[in-house]
């Protein structure tokens, strides 16, 4: 918000320079910052013109004569609002706008002798439709620098915390410098005269309006507003209108109260104050059409929506200059659905600003008062009808303030006198009962000030927290033990990246474009007000959000990559930690390196045996056994390269190579394996178990204490077979069926597989036998061999053993 300086001081008697009072608004929690008002501009002068044509040889160009009072001047201007007889400012030859100096300059045959200056012109403005024009009563010949102010007056301008709302206003900065400099504020009031003629019924029909009040006023003349009221919003960064909206915008800022004038006239009907209908349409002041939801609050009569309370008004019923009697609007409605309205419409006003931060119910009639007091005296009318509907009513909150409260969390002893009188100054009524500081929150703060910190708060900032001696914070020498919890993610975390992963960190949230393309459905938790589309709904898995970054690596030409994420996917009653894996391309095993002819190079690329290394290496260092493969049924991999990985029968997790159809879609390599490992379960409910069977931190906790095993003192005896078995087993299967065939096998290792026809295959395996209490002969193994071919044969049917 920017407001003039000079404004201020009208409510509060001021001697400090404005750098002194931003200096002392930033110490006490509002960032400000003081400019000063444009910048003087010589070659300046007040000129009436005498006469206006249409240039002769350009259409879109006028040629006007005017006066200074001692020389008439030629000038060719291009602004629309020229007219006889208005009062503009000059700028003559040799001035210098917006750094370019100006020079007797030909249109066609005509000449222009300088040129008529726009409020962006006078670098006072963003933007200006037209040249400015002065009251038609401001002499010629003057100065207008000091008519305008120019590089005088000081602009303060301020950024508030959301909490904040009751600054958003003269009266609010001034009630704030008054209480920072001890100072009292000045208050003014309007006593405006009512008549009680009918006017249209009035109904709320929501909770979502607290007050609406609306006075009628009629037999206005619209035209342009005086200068003072012009020249404050012109300093205040608003362009003048006409008198009627530019009374509501003056009103906005002095007294942080949004008002609304509706011409009474294109009213039809009753004025209701409800919820939108769904598909509900309105092209509202700035030339646009919205649709509507039943969540927006709107202002309608019998036929049609005729604004967005709190957000922006209707085109249908606004203000122009055949308006001849109004309807003014003040009201107080729901921040919330205020906010939410314009985000979703993507319309923010000054009204929807403070709507969204808080407005003084209390203070609503007084500054309507003041709005009808100056369409009045600026616009003609008399104020004919009123309603007020007061749904809502505010009670203040009454809040203690203990002495030892402030003590431990400012570090100083503040008496509870002076902490009331700080309150008091601040406007907020406070007394001192039962050795306790009583305070009643007025309604202009009642958005900002719930509770007794709060007001701790309010005492440190305007006490000073730069006036505080430094103090320490006492810190525990007691050592602190890391839960269980987090020294396994560590664990997890530490073994991928010693093994060569890079650590991502990605939102919990994604896009339902990932789950359609991989054909697994959307998750069920979506995300009601999203900023983004691929921001949508709280992701099940981690694999869509990996693709994500490798998508965005891809796009940064990155196509080897090895990442890992340990975060929280989401479910409707619990949350999991996974930790997830994306593997594409190469990796580095060692360093490369090139030396005249010789080339040695330790990259590798990935593939679905390395995988399987690297995750079965994972659950070997965490103490996990008994772990199995079986095919995953999953439909964004590949079903000939993935499996689901499973503990003592329990699904932990998955692995696979990503389906060459889904990696078209997704434009990825079709070498890309994914992978997740189900780490942790999270309850909602904080009194259900968090060990859930099935998660590798359940398993991890009751693993089996690792035993000391001494080298073996007996050597080994080897024996290669190949086994021809039916291409539909599982060779984990006969694996595991061959381990637990004999006590005395040591190790088996696969080798060898080949398809000796459709349905038949070849599995070589090198197994290890041992004894641990003697060497064993051939005899011995050989007789072990024949009892191990029998027990085969018995659990694996077709199965041969291969000579």
């Amino acid at each position: 918000m920017r407001v003039p300086y000079s404004w201020i001081k009208e409510f509060v008697d001021i001697d400090k320079t404005a750098e002194e009072v931003v200096e002392r608004l930033n110490t006490t929690g509002i960032e400000a910052t003081c400019e000063k008002f444009g910048e003087y501009i010589s070659g300046l002068v007040t000129a009436k013109i005498l006469s206006v044509k249409k240039h002769p040889e350009r259409d879109k160009l006028f040629i006007c004569e005017a006066t200074d009072g001692s020389r008439n001047y030629q000038i060719v201007t291009g602004a629309n609002n020229v007219k006889e007889n208005a009062v503009v400012i000059l700028a003559k030859e040799g001035s210098v706008i917006k750094g370019i100096k100006l020079t007797k300059r030909a249109f066609g045959s005509y000449y222009s002798e300088g040129m008529f200056l726009s409020l962006e012109e006078l670098g006072i403005a963003e933007k200006s439709e037209g040249i400015f024009l002065l009251p038609e009563d401001t002499p010629v010949g003057e100065d207008p620098n000091k008519i305008l102010g120019l590089g005088e007056d000081y602009i303060i301008e301020i950024e508030i915390t959301p909490n904040r709302g009751d600054a958003l206003s003269v009266r609010g900065l001034a009630r704030e410098i008054a209480a920072i400099f001890s100072l009292k504020r000045k208050e003014k009031y309007s006593v405006i005269s009512i008549a009680e003629e009918v006017i249209p019924e009035i109904t709320v029909n929501t909770e979502k309006c607290s007050r609406y009040r609306g006075i009628v006023i009629k037999d206005v003349k619209i035209k342009p507003s005086p200068f003072h009221i012009q020249l404050k919003l012109i300093k205040s960064g608003m362009n003048p209108i006409n008198n009627v909206v530019d009374v509501t915008n003056y009103i906005l800022l002095q007294e942080g109260q949004p008002l609304h004038a509706f011409d009474l006239d294109k009213i039809e009907g009753k004025v209701y104050v409800r919820q939108a209908k769904d598909g509900e349409k309105i092209v509202t002041l700035d030339g646009e059409e919205k649709e509507l939801t039943e969540t927006d609050i709107v202002i309608a009569d019998d036929r049609k929506v005729i604004a967005i309370a709190g957000v922006i008004g209707g085109d249908n019923t606004k203000v122009d200059e055949n308006t001849k009697n109004i309807l003014l609007e003040a009201a107080v409605f729901d921040n919330i659905s205020v906010r939410k309205t314009s985000k979703r419409i993507a319309v923010s006003t000054d009204s929807s600003y403070r709507f969204e931060r808080g407005v003084d119910i209390d203070n609503l009639p007084n500054a309507q008062d003041k709005a009808v007091e100056l369409i009045v005296n600026t616009a003609g009318g008399k104020a004919v009808g009123e309603k007020d509907i007061y749904t809502q009513r505010y009670s203040p909150a009454i809040i203690e303030l203990r002495e030892e409260t402030v003590r431990k969390v400012l570090g100083v002893n503040i008496p509870k006198e002076e902490c009331s009188d700080i309150l008091n100054k601040l406007e907020i009524p406070s007394e001192i009962k039962e050795n306790k500081v009583i305070s009643k929150i007025p309604a202009f703060r009642a958005f900002d000030l719930k509770r007794e910190i709060d007001l701790v708060e309010e005492v440190g900032r305007l006490k000073g927290f730069d006036t505080f001696s430094e103090t320490y914070p006492k810190i525990s020498v007691e050592s602190f033990r890391r839960s269980e919890e987090f020294l396994f993610e560590l664990r997890t975390r530490d073994f991928f990246k010693d093994n060569g992963l890079n650590e991502v960190v990605t939102y919990t949230f994604v896009g339902e474009d990932i789950y359609n393309n991989l054909d697994i459905p959307v998750p069920p938790i979506r995300i009601e007000n999203y900023l983004l589309k691929s921001q949508s709904v709280m992701r099940d898995n981690l694999a869509v959000s990996l693709i994500g970054v490798f998508q965005e690596n891809l796009r940064h030409q990155i196509k080897d990559l090895s990442i890992f994420e340990i975060s929280s996917v989401f479910f409707e009653k619990f949350e999991e930690i996974r930790a997830g894996i994306l593997l594409s391309g190469k990796y580095i095993k060692g360093f490369s390196f090139t030396k005249n002819s010789q080339k040695f190079s330790t990259t590798e690329k990935w593939n679905f045996l390395k995988v399987k290394g690297l995750i079965l290496s994972y659950l070997t260092s965490v103490g996990l056994k008994n772990t199995e493969f079986k095919p995953s049924d999953k439909p964004y991999l590949n079903p000939y390269e993935s499996t689901d990985i499973f503990i003592n029968g329990k699904y932990i997790g998955y692995f696979g190579k990503i389906h060459p159809e889904k990696a078209d879609k997704l434009e990825i390599p079709k070498d890309t394996y994914l992978g997740e490992l189900k780490l942790r379960y999270v309850p909602r409910d904080i009194s259900e178990d968090r060990l859930k069977e099935g998660y590798i931190f359940s398993f991890y906790l009751n693993r089996e204490i690792p035993q000391y095993k001494e080298l073996p003192r007996f050597p080994s005896v080897k024996r290669d077979f190949a086994f021809e078995v039916a291409d539909s087993l599982e060779l984990d299967k006969l694996i595991k069926a061959l381990r637990e065939s004999s006590d005395l096998i040591n190790k088996v290792e696969l080798f060898d597989v080949y398809y000796i026809s459709e349905d038949r295959k070849s599995v070589a395996v090198s197994v290890e036998f041992r004894a641990e209490d003697r060497s064993l002969s051939d005899e011995e193994v050989n007789i072990e061999v024949e009892n191990i071919l029998k027990k085969l044969k018995e659990r694996i049917k077709d199965l041969k053993l291969r000579q």
